[in-house]
């Protein structure tokens, strides 16, 4: 199956969708290749072409105008690679705990199972990057698009994990709370990153205050 296909598949008929994707093989390194990496450069291209060259903020796409920072295109591509690979490492890190947490819920403890979920419902949130530049349109689309992966999973507990469903309601919680935590941890560690980079060296901080 082609990787355009799936994608329209698991967004349009999830839960038939899920069913030919809980019995079909695959391997973790299989699903990062052929359809995790893939589907992840839309965001990172679209970064790149609507707001590093057509500099398309974040306030234009709530329809606040107000232009973009000045920042060169470099630092913007720069920016965009690391949200790139950040994006897949939380993946892998998330579809590790939802193994570990499974049979908590009474599902299957499954690293390439638990990958399947997390993988093709995460779909949605790479997809919506094609029209998230759009002002106004974009942001609410984006938000769509967050909701919809918390349904794909709530739709795949069941047939990729094996979740009984009078506990499929609470492990979709858990899991949402867990990509919260995770979030902001790795979110943390990329500011105190940055921060460091930028106002640590005392020849930059010097120059960001006239000195």
């Amino acid at each position: 199956m082609s990787i355009v296909e799936r994608a329209k598949n698991i967004i349009f008929k999830p839960a038939d969708e899920w069913n030919v994707i809980a019995a079909e093989p695959a391997t973790i390194g299989r699903l990062f290749t052929s359809y995790a990496m893939p589907l992840a450069l839309i965001p990172l291209v679209s970064a790149i072409l609507f707001t590093g060259l057509l500099g398309i903020s974040a306030a234009d796409m709530m329809g606040l105008g107000g232009g973009i920072m000045s920042m060169g295109i470099t630092a913007i591509a720069g920016m965009a690679v690391v949200s790139f690979v950040l994006s897949l490492v939380t993946l892998f890190l998330m579809a590790t705990i939802v193994k570990l947490v499974s049979p908590s819920f009474n599902g299957t403890s499954d690293n390439v199972q638990a990958m399947k979920l997390m993988t093709y419902a995460s779909t949605p949130s790479w997809v919506v990057a094609l029209v998230s530049w759009i002002p106004f349109l974009g942001a609410l689309l984006s938000f769509a698009a967050i909701a919809y992966v918390v349904y794909l999973i709530y739709l795949g507990l069941n047939p990729v994990l094996g979740v009984p469903k009078e506990k499929i309601a609470g492990f979709t919680v858990v899991i949402v709370l867990i990509y919260v935590v995770l979030t902001l941890v790795i979110s943390g560690i990329v500011a105190g990153l940055l921060y460091s980079t930028f106002f640590g060296n005392p020849m930059m901080g010097g120059t960001l205050s006239g000195a």
